[in-house]
């Protein structure tokens, strides 16, 4: 049962920052659905997303997130660890 509790708790925690930063890479390249369907071919958006990839303004907020995942993530597992011995 813990083991099931420590799965789902890591797997929501990069679940959401993977939601996160998707989510903020389509606000930063403008990549709206409907609205700029007509006006910009999709390949345009598509480069727009990776210039943004590219850039170190994107990567600097993952990577910094990306620690604070790992961190939690060995926190749930030594706590975990401790619960169980």
């Amino acid at each position: 049962m813990m083991a099931l509790l420590v799965q789902l708790s890591v797997i929501g925690i990069w679940g959401t920052m993977l939601v996160v930063h998707t989510r903020r890479l389509f606000r930063l390249a403008q990549f709206q659905t409907m609205d700029s369907l007509r006006n910009h071919p999709l390949r345009q958006r598509f480069d727009r997303l990776w210039w943004w990839l590219g850039r170190e303004e994107f990567w600097h907020t993952v990577q910094r997130d990306c620690l604070r995942c790992v961190q939690l993530t060995l926190m749930l597992f030594m706590l975990a660890w401790g619960l169980m011995r």
